[in-house]
């Protein structure tokens, strides 16, 4: 009961810290902003591991959602660094590399609960439509929005919005055949509704770097935060379900 608590408390102190963090970047990084983002950042692997130790196991699922942990604290670290662009191209890699854990976790973890039903394909048909429906919806609003996107950003864009929205489907599977196997509802309600929450934290931060009337917008900066530090507390609390 003690580590749930300190858990429960630590996901807390992530959230009231969001706001802060914001507000101290209105003109821009600065030290103070980045510092209060890391402290963030810590707290939800700090989630995870608290669930890693409720648990008391370390399976090839807790394995791979920590990599994911650790690869989203990488991003964050240098994303929001500010003295070169060279930190926001290695940012933008290890969120994908972080996302493409989670699929990995995400699979594990359903293969982990179906282990007597056959092996199914990577994708299968309503994935791919569900995708491809998604970053088709995802490239229009670009379009409309006249985001400021330049000729070599467009395909690591999209690259990015396919393996999101992948790791949206697998969450969502995952999370079902989590109810399944009789695990309780509230593993559904963490799987789906932190990848929405990513998916729109990522959705939202994409109009903050690419589209020059929304940088300032200091409610959309609230969003984009408050859904992104939500996301990655409710997917590091799979953890403690799986």
């Amino acid at each position: 009961m003690l580590l749930k608590i300190i858990t429960a408390v630590v996901a807390l102190a992530v959230i009231a810290i969001t706001y802060f963090y914001v507000d101290a970047q209105r003109n821009g990084a600065c030290p103070k902003s980045w510092a209060l983002k890391m402290i963030g950042a810590t707290g939800y692997i700090a989630v995870g591991a608290l669930c890693v130790v409720m648990t008391g196991e370390f399976s090839a699922f807790d394995k791979a959602m920590i990599l994911a942990l650790v690869f989203s604290w990488l991003g964050d670290l240098f994303l929001h660094m500010w003295f070169h662009k060279i930190w926001t191209a290695l940012g933008f890699v290890c969120f994908l590399t972080s996302h493409i854990c989670f699929i990995r976790a995400y699979m594990i973890g359903a293969s982990s609960l179906t282990a007597s039903a056959p092996e199914k394909s990577f994708f299968s048909i309503g994935e791919i439509i569900a995708v491809a429906v998604f970053v088709i919806l995802f490239i229009v609003c670009m379009i409309k929005s006249k985001m400021n996107l330049k000729g070599l950003m467009k395909l690591p864009i999209i690259i990015y919005g396919i393996v999101i929205m992948t790791m949206l489907c697998k969450a969502s599977i995952l999370g079902i055949e989590a109810v399944k196997a009789g695990i309780t509802p509230l593993c559904l309600v963490c799987a789906v509704a932190g990848a929405v929450n990513f998916v729109m934290s990522d959705f939202s931060i994409s109009f903050l770097m690419f589209d020059k009337k929304q940088k300032k917008n200091f409610k959309l900066k609230l969003f984009n935060m408050y859904t992104y530090f939500i996301a990655e507390i409710l997917l590091a609390s799979l953890i403690y379900f799986i």
